[in-house]
């Protein structure tokens, strides 16, 4: 199992946040509005050559709808050739920073669930092959009300040849808060297929993406839960902290149920096989 943090926390990358050498991170997950990847058409060859200096593995989240930068939102609840040619040239940026896991979000929900539901599927089908090309795997999130997979079982449709599912469990938590479900179910219905997770508190009323120390989850639950489904991946997806200590803390949290897991293993050193950045 890898450990990492969302690169909007770390300020080699996002210009905000704590450095790598504090952290001691050695998995970033990147997200699009933390650092400019595509710009007017064409992948930025400057930022994939300065993310390639960083001795760390990386995952990615794909552009979600409400991205800073319009030129790549995507959203599946559209039906839409221009997801498609966007995600053509993540899977590109994917193949360069030699990434596995590809995180993304079902479709916005814009006035027909069910049409939403329908892009969203058909879409990720379409985009599952072209990931079994690179050799990605989906890993598709629950995300909050708004969008395709609030509910665990929205996801299981949806899971198929090389895609698979991110267990967000701040999302989840918030979820189950508002409907009044039980918030292991998502632990129990979606297990067989989590192979990453997105780990963040908060107080139950919004989306604050907080460390483990700050907020209502119940933290030795998740812990417990994480140690019986041995997932690839844990990402702490941090966007707001009161200190960086917190920060520190959470990472460290996973050492503490090593035992339980079994050791965690450490990413390959990025040296030495790097894919030569071409457009």
């Amino acid at each position: 199992m890898n450990v990492g943090i969302s690169s909007h926390v770390v300020k080699e990358i996002s210009g905000r946040g704590i450095s790598l050498e504090t952290l001691k991170a050695n998995l970033i997950e990147l997200n699009f509005s933390d650092m400019p990847l595509i710009k007017n058409e064409q992948i930025l060859k400057d930022s994939i050559e300065k993310l390639q200096t960083f001795d760390v593995k990386y995952t990615i989240h794909a552009p979600i709808s409400d991205e800073r930068e319009k030129e790549v939102r995507i959203d599946l609840g559209i039906n839409s050739r221009r997801n498609i040619e966007i995600m053509r040239k993540v899977f590109k940026i994917a193949s360069l920073l030699d990434v596995k896991y590809l995180v993304i979000h079902g479709g916005d929900i814009h006035g027909s669930y069910h049409e939403a539901f329908v892009n969203t599927k058909k879409q990720l089908r379409e985009l599952s092959v072209l990931a079994g090309d690179y050799s990605i795997i989906f890993v598709v999130e629950n995300t909050e009300d708004n969008r395709i997979g609030a509910f665990a079982h929205e996801l299981l449709p949806l899971v198929g040849e090389n895609v698979a599912v991110t267990l967000d469990v701040g999302h989840a938590f918030l979820t189950a808060t508002k409907y009044n479900l039980n918030f292991e179910d998502y632990f129990n219905i979606l297990s067989p297929y989590i192979k990453h997770v997105h780990l963040h508190n908060n107080n139950g009323k919004w989306d604050e993406h907080r460390p483990l120390e700050e907020g209502k989850l119940n933290v030795p639950l998740v812990l417990k839960k994480l140690c019986e489904i041995k997932p690839e991946n844990i990402i702490f997806e941090i966007r707001r902290y009161r200190t960086e200590e917190n920060v520190i803390k959470s990472l460290r949290s996973i050492n503490g149920f090593q035992k339980v897991m079994g050791p965690l293993h450490s990413p390959q050193t990025r040296t030495g096989n790097l894919v030569p950045f071409s457009p």
